[in-house]
């Protein structure tokens, strides 16, 4: 399993807008392939079940970001310190021709979780 640490970064908000609000995080030189990853999360202390994001947004044609989604919601997490152990890679990343069938599609990612 692979560990690292990164720290949450503002996003420009459209995962909170099309209803699976993320945590972005300031790491993008990480060694492992893009993807969809299952991941432990560890957050002031707190460990969670979580779907990472890791490389490029291609729906949206945006360059490669790491960005967390856990179902919980954690306040106040300005510059705070996650530590993220990847579990399992669940897929590729794709390109969908809307916003709908990317909704569609992380419904069915979350089912892991």
């Amino acid at each position: 399993m692979k560990t690292f640490t990164a720290r949450v970064i503002t996003g420009v908000g459209r995962g909170h807008r099309i209803g699976f609000p993320t945590i972005n995080l300031d790491k993008i030189d990480l060694d492992i392939n893009h993807g969809i990853y299952l991941v432990k999360a560890i957050i002031k202390a707190r460990e969670y079940k979580g779907l990472m994001h890791f490389g490029r947004k291609e729906t949206y044609n945006e360059p490669v970001s790491l960005e967390l989604y856990i179902k919980e919601h954690v306040s106040d997490l300005k510059s705070e310190v996650v530590e993220i152990v990847i579990k399992k890679r669940l897929r590729n990343i794709k390109k969908f021709q809307n916003t709908s069938n990317l909704q569609q599609q992380i419904k069915k990612d979350l089912e892991v979780l």
